[in-house]
């Protein structure tokens, strides 16, 4: 029997905000949610995919950025100068041998750009996901770079899933620079239920974690919590005090570096 075409919308419109909500769903999840076989699962799937509206990836599904996330190149020129002085002081926390974590995002691309102006280093092992931040890295004197393997996300020219945060069980970092869509007084957070996921993970496997936000991001809230105040965390950010204390952000003086 042939489904009315206003079903199958609503049966669409329905997966397409759960794998917005989720971030990720395999079909076999798909299947049991909308009480729906395999074949028409992927068929829904590869209709929303072919709008742009998800990632088709291997046994399921990624809500795509494309829609609502700004490029790498939209948010490089995004607060460029405050990005600058946060990556000249995130840089000077970083030791110059052990194993460092660079994330992905264009703040701490600018740490990565700084780091390789502060060189030598004496045998830096830096891990990434960004593809962006292992090219500016590759080569330089004294880093042995390693890069995490995942889903590729283009928009953001990062590495992320399931595989990304298995890769991290081989590591222990010395030190962890992340960035963040937004600040306030219960922690950082993200938009993306994948990413902040990542972070968390990361944070894991970690001695010291140094979020790099601009002043921009201050008060702004977005859906997924990745850390609060609580954890051992270091903020590096040119946002004065007053603008953090406005926010609620009540930090110790060691959870504080600002760029000036």
């Amino acid at each position: 029997m042939r489904v009315p075409l206003h079903i199958v919308e609503q049966r669409r419109e329905r997966l397409r905000n759960l794998i917005r909500t989720d971030g990720f769903l395999p079909v076999a999840e798909i299947c049991r949610q909308l009480n729906v076989s395999e074949a028409t699962a992927r068929r829904d799937l590869a209709v929303i995919a072919a709008n742009g509206l998800i990632t088709r990836t291997r046994g399921g599904a990624l809500a795509d950025y494309n829609a609502d996330f700004a490029s790498m190149t939209q948010r490089a020129h995004r607060a460029r100068t405050a990005k600058g002085r946060i990556a000249v002081a995130a840089a000077a926390l970083c030791p110059r041998s052990g194993v460092i974590f660079l994330d992905a995002g264009t703040t701490v691309q600018a740490v990565a750009r700084a780091l390789v102006r502060r060189h030598p280093f004496s045998e830096l092992i830096v891990v990434t996901n960004s593809l962006p931040i292992a090219s500016m890295l590759g080569g330089a004197p004294g880093i042995e770079l390693h890069v995490l393997g995942g889903i590729f996300l283009h928009r953001q020219a990062i590495l992320i899933g399931a595989q990304s945060v298995k890769a991290l069980e081989a590591w222990r970092f010395d030190a962890v620079f992340l960035g963040g869509e937004g600040l306030d007084a219960n922690g950082i957070t993200n938009s993306h239920a994948n990413i902040a996921a990542f972070q968390q993970a990361v944070l894991r496997r970690t001695a010291k974690t140094y979020f790099c936000l601009d002043g921009s991001k201050v008060g702004r809230a977005t859906p997924h919590r990745v850390v609060g105040w609580d954890a051992p965390i270091t903020l590096v950010t040119d946002a004065p005090g007053s603008a953090l204390r406005k926010a609620g952000v009540d930090l110790k003086p060691e959870q504080l570096v600002t760029a000036r």
